[in-house]
């Protein structure tokens, strides 16, 4: 027979970020993470709020909007809101583009945890902002690199 916590496992076991975690491990982020379903067009992240949660979207589709503007997507398995881990302003809106599913993480919740497994947890994180972090670095020189030679183009074609 198939218990809730079961079929809870089996949904995040298929996230990338919690590959590597064991059934025990699942079991006891399932105990202190939070559930919602989130409409489409709700805000889940306001601009400048302070709390203490991260987000895994499980299910859906969402938008980070700064300055009025949508500058990321997140998709189904991607984590959102890790700042608030730290309990540091939230930086932009994050918006629902379609119905979510979400799996919320209280940075006081997870400080109950074994410290192996906080560790483990939180390591994740960093291994996601890093894979982040490299993709941005990536895009601005690919974006520098295509507008120095655009200049060397323009440079070249130039008649006298």
């Amino acid at each position: 027979m198939t218990t809730p916590m079961t079929s809870f496992i089996s949904i995040i076991e298929e996230i990338a970020f919690f590959q590597g975690f064991t059934p025990e491990e699942l079991d006891m982020l399932l105990e202190v993470g939070k559930w919602a379903k989130v409409p489409q067009g709700e805000l889940i992240i306001h601009q400048g709020d302070q709390d203490l949660h991260m987000f895994i979207l499980v299910q859906g589709r969402t938008e980070v909007v700064y300055s009025e503007k949508v500058v990321a997507v997140i998709n189904s398995g991607d984590i959102f809101g890790e700042v608030g881990l730290m309990g540091k302003p939230r930086i932009a809106h994050v918006q629902s583009a379609q119905e979510c599913l979400l799996l919320s993480f209280d940075a006081n919740d997870l400080n109950e945890l074994p410290l192996t497994l906080q560790v483990k947890f939180l390591r994740r994180v960093l291994d996601t902002l890093f894979a982040r972090l490299q993709k941005a670095n990536v895009q601005k020189w690919l974006i520098t690199r295509d507008k120095s030679l655009k200049d060397k183009t323009r440079t070249f074609n130039k008649k006298p």
